[in-house]
């Protein structure tokens, strides 16, 4: 396979030079006694760079009505490696609190959020007692901020199934806590997520467009992305709507990179994003606050969040609000979340809960385009013990998501229903190590409605899973899981994952490996024939229900360390993949008849290689510098290039804060991204880019006045690809935002 010449000279250096580096770093670290008992763990994630500004709500899908599997609008056409995580580990007298508190368990079952700690697997939570909730409160208390912290000993790791935490995860991890969240509210979740380390953000433009997530060349908006164990994919394009997803009701966000994603299904092959609901008991501080922001093209957010603990009963309640003038070609935006979450404790270890959400936006174009978005979703969740060392976890859930698309030549209606069930079995300490089985049901429904004609197809999907972490003595430590997918319409998969590492005192080296698949989307198997004359020519597009689903394997290589008493931590990671039976929309053109056919087809492999690497800087128990680099190549059997792929992204970001009076902190923080090259659909190449960000906030008794200064350099550059041209004619994209602002004010209403 071809190379750049980014790449080509440093490619094999640089990449052998991290491992080592990394892993010598960890080595000498865990031979070196620990520093001092007074430090403490981290609180601060570190990002990774983006090819573009995570600046606007994610939203509302593409209105230009091209038909790729890139560049579909939802419901209108078809479609790690080092990990710096949020505080993993604290000073030594904070470990052996946390030992003394849960003595016989693991370290990290301690604590998780400096408060009562919650553990999440698919969907169900766990408490660890009241007396470190206990704990968790003074702390809180002591930091003045009634923010989690996760200065503890381990931070827990859900996304895995099993009950496992960043010391035991053989994957790249990063963990964004409640603190970053509530630090960035007046974000959706890809501007949170856009520069962590491995993510390759995609955006249609401006504020309220539709944006996409990927993970280590993984097809953009195909990574999984699950919500309290539940899958939020669309199954008619394989899209996430962010924006239906408020930043406000969660507790933490888990990025986990490579193979062991698997074990959520279709597309986990390149990773996971895990996100976990708050709890309104969070170590004893209400999860209260309002916020209100307004910026450049009228851009507008408000957020109001109330919750509560009264007794066995905690209930959240919130609504976002968010709107913008738009820049071109969007003419407006305008959306709602509201959310509402109870849970009810049944006894020490058993509670059950409900989750409500609701959403609904307009984004309007120049040209008389508009699409109404409407989402609905439910989620019914418990869990409880059966037996000594044995939890049952149990799920139901259902959404539906309306789409109504319309400009002056056509109007598209859709309405996707989604259903299902879910029940995990947990058993602790048998005789190969913890294990977690279970599997699920999801039965898929959709209507699409134009002018001329109607399809309504349905899909069933069901699946197992079992996962193991086994005792395999002292130096060496594995994990393995295998999970089956059944499905109505493009047959059964069956994906495999193992991995093997050592821990060190202050780090590990893990190799992994792991075979997935990537399943066709509704669009791709069921969009109707539709035929438009233009030009003399007959333009055809259509589905293909002879697709089948896409086979990936990746394999990766890793290490991770913290020195000095986490003064200094880092890590690198290199992987390499292949996909097969690679699913892409392409046109064939018939000249007898004068005819173009644009549909999906089963193509030829696609591999990727590509190396992560991160370092971190903290003082005083916290996050103040840090860099990480992304280096990617990703091309077909052809050597040619994907799409959207950038070849590199460097991010440099610092925060310093200071008080220059009692209980007033001032706080500075600039993020710096460098975007490398990636190719266009139509041949071409974009890139590279310089992004600057920065953002000044001052703190005072629960309140929080900021002010944000977006692509600082009037950066001047494209996103995705405005609409399908013919070949000869000029590419048209979406325009990214300029240099824009926002301020605004944040009041957590503290007990």
């Amino acid at each position: 396979m071809s190379r750049s010449p980014f790449l080509q000279p440093f490619w094999a250096v640089l990449c052998v030079c991290a491992l080592g580096a990394s892993s010598l770093a960890a080595a000498a670290a865990a031979a070196a006694p620990e520093a001092s008992a007074g430090g403490s763990g981290l609180g601060v994630t570190l990002g990774s760079s983006s090819p573009e500004e995570p600046d606007t709500l994610a939203g509302v899908a593409d209105l230009a009505a091209p038909m790729g599997a890139d560049t579909v609008a939802s419901g209108a056409s078809p479609s790690s490696v080092s990990d710096t995580t949020a505080g993993d580990t604290t000073a030594a007298v904070e470990r052996t609190e946390a030992e003394r508190l849960m003595p016989g368990t693991e370290r990290a079952g301690a604590e998780e959020t400096a408060g009562a700690e919650t553990r999440r697997e698919t969907g169900g939570e766990e408490r660890v007692g009241e007396e470190a909730a206990g704990r968790g409160k003074v702390r809180e208390e002591k930091a003045g901020d009634g923010l989690p912290s996760y200065r503890v000993a381990e931070v827990k790791v859900t996304a895995t199934k099993l009950s496992t935490t960043l010391k035991d995860t053989p994957a790249g991890v990063t963990v964004v806590n409640r603190r970053e969240i509530e630090a960035n509210a007046e974000k959706n979740l890809i501007g949170i997520l856009a520069r962590k380390e491995g993510v390759n953000p995609g955006s249609y433009g401006s504020f309220g467009a539709l944006e996409l997530i990927g993970l280590r060349g993984g097809r953009s908006g195909r990574t999984p992305v699950v919500l309290d164990g539940v899958l939020l994919n669309n199954a008619q394009n394989g899209d996430v709507e962010f924006n239906t997803v408020p930043a406000s009701l969660l507790e933490r966000i888990e990025i986990v990179r490579g193979p062991l994603g698997s074990l959520h299904g279709g597309n986990g092959i390149a990773g996971v994003v895990n996100l976990v609901t708050v709890r309104p008991d969070r170590g004893g501080t209400p999860v209260s606050f309002v916020g209100v922001s307004s910026g450049s093209a009228a851009y507008r957010k408000h957020i109001a969040t109330f919750g509560r603990q009264m007794g066995r009963v905690g209930m959240i309640l919130g609504i976002e609000d968010s709107g913008t003038d738009g820049a071109p070609p969007y003419k407006g935006y305008v959306g709602n979340n509201f959310f509402g979450k109870l849970d009810y404790e049944l006894g020490a270890h058993s509670d059950v809960g409900a989750l409500l959400m609701s959403h609904s936006g307009t984004l309007k174009t120049v040209s008389g385009s508009e699409q109404k978005t409407r989402a609905k979703r439910v989620q019914l969740a418990g869990r409880a013990p059966w037996g000594e060392g044995t939890r049952l976890q149990f799920g139901v859930f259902g959404s539906d998501e309306d789409t109504d698309y319309s400009d002056p030549y056509s109007e598209t209606e859709s309405d996707l229903t989604k259903y299902g069930a879910a029940l995990d079995v947990s058993l602790d300490g048998t005789s190969v190590g913890d294990v977690v089985c279970g599997g699920g049901f999801v039965r898929n429904e959709l209507s699409c409605r134009d002018a001329v004609s109607s399809w309504d197809p349905a899909t069933n999907e069901g699946y197992a899973f079992a996962a193991a972490r086994l005792s395999t003595g002292q130096w060496l430590k594995s994990l393995v899981s295998v999970r089956a997918d059944f499905h109505s319409d493009f047959g059964n998969e069956l994906s495999p994952y193992g991995s093997v590492w050592h821990e060190m005192s202050s780090g590990m080296v893990w190799f992994s490996f792991g075979r997935g698949f990537n399943p066709p989307t509704m669009n791709d198997l069921f969009w109707p024939a539709q035929t438009t004359a233009w030009g003399g020519w007959s333009h055809v597009t259509a589905g293909n229900d002879r697709l089948v689903g896409e086979s990936s394997w990746m394999g990766e290589v890793g290490s991770r360390f913290s020195v000095l008493n986490d003064f200094l931590r880092g890590g690198a990671t290199c992987y390499a993949s292949r996909t097969e039976d690679y699913i892409e929309w392409a046109q064939s053109v018939s000249f007898s008849d004068s005819t173009v056919t644009y549909r999906p087809e089963n193509s030829d492999q696609v591999d990727a290689v590509g190396a992560e690497m991160c370092l971190e800087v903290a003082r005083k128990g916290k996050s103040v510098a840090g860099a990480n680099l992304t280096l990617q190549s990703v091309e077909d059997a052809a050597d040619a290039r994907l799409p959207y792929m950038p070849e590199s992204r460097l991010n440099l970001w610092f925060t310093h804060g200071v008080e220059p009076y009692p209980e007033l902190e001032v706080e500075l923080a600039v993020d710096a991204a460098h975007v490398g090259t990636c190719a266009e659909p139509f041949g071409s190449t974009q890139g590279p880019y310089f992004l600057l960000e920065g953002r000044l906030s001052a703190s005072l008794a629960g309140f929080t006045a900021f002010a944000r200064l977006r692509n600082a350099s009037d950066e001047e550059y494209p996103s995705r690809s405005l609409m399908s041209l013919e070949e000869g004619r000029s590419a048209a994209y979406y325009p990214m935002p300029g240099r824009s602002y926002e301020v605004g004010i944040l009041w957590r209403l503290l007990d």
